[in-house]
């Protein structure tokens, strides 16, 4: 080997050496990066990945290289697929989900690389672990929601307090003069004014039936002092069991309550006064023949990251609650109705306070739960009450909400 051809020799395995600290370098340099950082060829297969990805999916980069996200994760890739083919035409900065079920949120910036001509060949993606931040803007807009919901109670609240306050003065002016004309009348002769004193009976009687709505109405706005408490299903059943006896009024009752049903976290007596008016509802709704359902559910909610509640679902936080269902199988409501049942004063009913269904919500929520009502024309109602249990609420405390009546 001629003098020239080993300096060839060393200058090239000197540049060799170089691109190879280069290479080493930016590896390190990749898997040090707060993100997993990878390169995907057209078909969607992993053609570089740094060491976050590895620890991701447990495996090795030999393991890994040549794969595809579908053999890696499975079915839940498909939305990283569609967000690395949007990529070939242009930046995509989305929120992707990972685990089964999912367990983390990533926000995955991806862009093409192109060759010469600039063809893109390839995607580069970098993915940022927001999972933490994520839950903590869910959880935000979730107390946020609810905070809207109890300002909307609140003003409705006060207004029905006050229309209600304004209209039992006026019954009591109403309500006197009544009396004083029923005992003139009673007073005359025998026979000479019975039409007279039939129709001040039964102004009487409207008089008592509207100043009692009146009163309920009153109490259902005033402040409440009481703070949630621990009590077991079975006994909040107990104490309102002949109440609901004498509401069915001999139609049929079903009760299914597991005996390890988590312990409720509530006002015992607001959730017994809630019990009572759904029980009374769905009476009304059923005919003599119907039957109405009582059912106790634990359930805890778990954080689903990247989707929102579902119509079984209400928008609480995450946590552990029980699902109390009265369940009827009358005649339903259509969309209209079910959209304005809970709200005050609104009754289909002849003689309706309009006031149960409002009350079930308003209670709820001021209990840190939910109330969900569900209905189709022919196919019944269900109303659930989800209240947080005591081991493990969502709460984490046995405080009430800031805002502790309407009044």
């Amino acid at each position: 080997m001629t003098p020239r051809s080993e300096v060839l020799e060393a200058l090239a395995r000197e540049a060799q050496a170089r691109q190879e600290q280069q290479r080493r370098q930016q590896q390190e340099i990749l898997d040090g990066a707060p993100a997993n950082i990878y390169v995907k060829d057209l078909d969607g297969r992993y053609e570089f990945v740094n060491s976050g990805l590895l620890e991701l999916t447990g495996m090795t980069r030999e393991q890994l290289l040549g794969r595809t996200d579908h053999e890696i994760f499975g079915v839940q890739a498909d939305q990283w697929r569609i967000n690395d083919r949007r990529a070939l035409d242009g930046p995509v900065d989305d929120f992707e989900v990972a685990g089964d079920p999912p367990s983390a949120v990533y926000r995955s910036t991806k862009f093409p690389l192109r060759d010469a001509v600039g063809t893109p060949y390839a995607v580069c993606g970098i993915s940022v672990n927001v999972t933490d931040a994520y839950r903590a803007e869910r959880a935000a807009h979730t107390a946020q929601r609810r905070v809207e919901q109890l300002e909307r109670v609140d003003t409705l609240g006060r207004f029905a307090g006050g229309l209600a306050h304004d209209l039992r003065n006026m019954l009591t002016s109403v309500r006197g003069l009544v009396e004083l004309a029923l005992e003139e009348a009673e007073g005359s002769e025998v026979g000479a004014h019975d039409a007279l004193t039939d129709a001040l009976h039964e102004a009487r009687t409207a008089v008592l039936r509207s100043a009692d709505h009146i009163q309920r109405m009153l109490a259902a706005t005033q402040p409440q002092d009481t703070l949630p408490q621990p009590i077991e299903v079975r006994t909040l059943l107990m104490r309102v069991r002949p109440l609901l006896v004498q509401a069915l009024r001999g139609r049929r009752q079903l009760e299914a309550v597991p005996p390890d049903t988590w312990t409720l976290l509530a006002d015992g007596g607001e959730l017994e006064q809630v019990l009572l008016n759904l029980v009374t509802n769905a009476a009304d709704a059923v005919g003599p023949d119907g039957v109405v359902a009582l059912s106790a559910v634990s359930t805890e909610l778990r954080d689903q990251l990247g989707a929102g509640p579902d119509q079984q679902t209400p928008d609480l936080p995450p946590g552990r609650y029980v699902r109390l269902d009265v369940v009827d199988d009358g005649a339903g409501m259509d969309h209209d109705v079910l959209a304005r049942a809970t709200q005050p004063l609104y009754s289909t009913k002849a003689g309706g306070s309009g006031l149960g269904l409002w009350l079930a919500h308003a209670l709820l929520l001021r209990n840190r739960g939910a109330f969900v009502l569900r209905s189709e024309p022919g196919r019944g109602t269900t109303a659930s009450l989800w209240v947080p249990a005591a081991d493990g609420a969502a709460a984490g405390s046995v405080e009430r909400s800031e805002r502790p009546g309407f009044g």
